[in-house]
């Protein structure tokens, strides 16, 4: 991968295809590679879009600085990614914590934002969402960081649709080695606790709800049917506060439909890119 240097921070990208340009932002921990993995990627390039795709701080092989991080320093990083390639006027698409950062960077730098994507990450905080970051936070104080078991087992409880967790055993134990496996996309332990913390000042934001009437651009919001994060009704209360906002609920996924109904999904996002 390539890189530049945003703010003394090294932030690692790559890009492929040809056309207008669209930026995928990833989730927590969510390496670069994912978006090959899901295939969203290469139907974006196939569709005729230059897609670039990147490390947010913390995760290898962009920098880990120290953490705590914030939603405005990964937006930060993302438009001085885009300032250095010299790209405006890009549709952004965010998943999950990448949705909190497009989210912001539309608000901040329209000059950047052609349209945006809040997938799996828009809407007023949820209380199951409240109690996983307060258990976190309270971990996290007592032992110095996030326990990787506590991860292990949010992510998991939260990424499958419960049909899955309840009959699938074969599935089950597959997201449980790809979660062990996770730790090695991490800059240091600074980027784990430094992702941790940007989202839940995020969520806890009181403002960032009645900040989305500043948001003129077309905005999709995508909300997976079994999403304890951020459910259907999140995403809904989400398009009413926005100006140009259009909502779609994905059928059959939890928080990780990205990678579970990857078809669903990009059928989804290339709908909404043909009419922007």
């Amino acid at each position: 991968m390539e890189s530049v240097s945003v703010g003394g921070v090294r932030i690692a990208y790559e890009r492929c295809g040809a056309g207008r340009p669209v930026v995928l932002v990833g989730g927590t921990g969510m390496p670069p590679v994912a978006w090959e993995l899901c295939g969203l990627r290469g139907a974006l390039a196939d569709a005729g879009f230059e897609v670039v795709t990147y490390a947010a701080r913390g995760v290898a092989p962009s920098d880990a600085p120290p953490a705590p991080y914030t939603v405005e320093a990964l937006a930060a990083d993302l438009a001085g990614l885009l300032d250095a390639l010299q790209l405006t006027a890009v549709t952004v698409i965010g998943y999950s914590l990448g949705s909190f950062t497009t989210e912001l960077l539309a608000r901040t730098r329209p000059d950047l934002v052609r349209a945006a994507v809040l997938l799996a990450g828009a809407g007023p905080l949820t209380a199951v969402l409240d109690a996983f970051l307060q258990t976190g936070t309270e971990l996290a104080s007592a032992t110095g960081h996030v326990p990787r078991a506590f991860t292990k087992l949010q992510t998991l409880l939260t990424s499958l649709p419960p049909e899955v967790l309840r009959d699938d055993e074969e599935q089950v134990r597959t997201w449980l080695e790809l979660l062990d496996a996770q730790e090695s996309v991490w800059s240091s332990p600074e980027g784990a606790t430094g992702q941790w913390a940007a989202s839940g000042r995020w969520v806890r934001d009181g403002h960032r709800m009645s900040a989305l009437v500043d948001i003129h651009q077309p905005v999709l919001v995508a909300a997976f049917e079994h999403d304890l994060y951020f459910p259907v009704r999140s995403g809904k209360a989400t398009v009413e506060a926005l100006p140009r906002g259009e909502f779609v609920a994905i059928s059959g996924g939890a928080h990780a439909g990205l990678l579970t109904h990857p078809k669903e999904t990009t059928e989804a996002l290339l709908g909404f890119l043909a009419r922007t």
